[in-house]
């Protein structure tokens, strides 16, 4: 690794755990129903992005198999069918966020696991 993208490593060590904690502090502190589950989303997969192109779309898929972002995908569309059928009850508009939480997160990553399929990275500058 050059002494240069040092600081970038270390901005975003520092940064994805925080954002990743803005995105589940939002989901769980605003109320149900204004969009806020896939807001969180697209907030969680910001950190899943910034971990992607600074560490490689290999260890992004490492960290974060496609497998596992399948399963979270089905079962946030569950959870999406089972609050609009309101089969939860008074706990519907929770679960649909959750369920749209899921949704966005694993849904985004696998786009991004597609896009980054083999760019370019940082860490590809060491290997020659």
């Amino acid at each position: 690794m050059r002494p240069s993208h040092l600081s970038l490593l270390a901005a975003v060590r520092l940064y994805a755990p925080l954002i990743v904690l803005l995105a589940l502090t939002m989901l769980v502190l605003r109320a149900p129903g204004d969009g806020v589950g896939f807001v969180a989303g697209i907030v969680f997969a910001m950190a899943l992005l910034a971990h992607a192109l600074v560490f490689g779309a290999a260890e992004a898929r490492k960290a974060f198999p496609p497998t596992i972002a399948r399963a979270l995908l089905a079962g946030g569309l569950i959870a999406v069918v089972v609050s609009a059928l309101g089969v939860g009850g008074a706990l519907a508009p929770r679960i649909g966020e959750a369920g749209l939480f899921l949704v966005t997160v694993a849904g985004l990553h696998l786009v991004f696991a597609v896009l980054f399929g083999r760019a370019p990275t940082l860490r590809d500058g060491d290997a020659s």
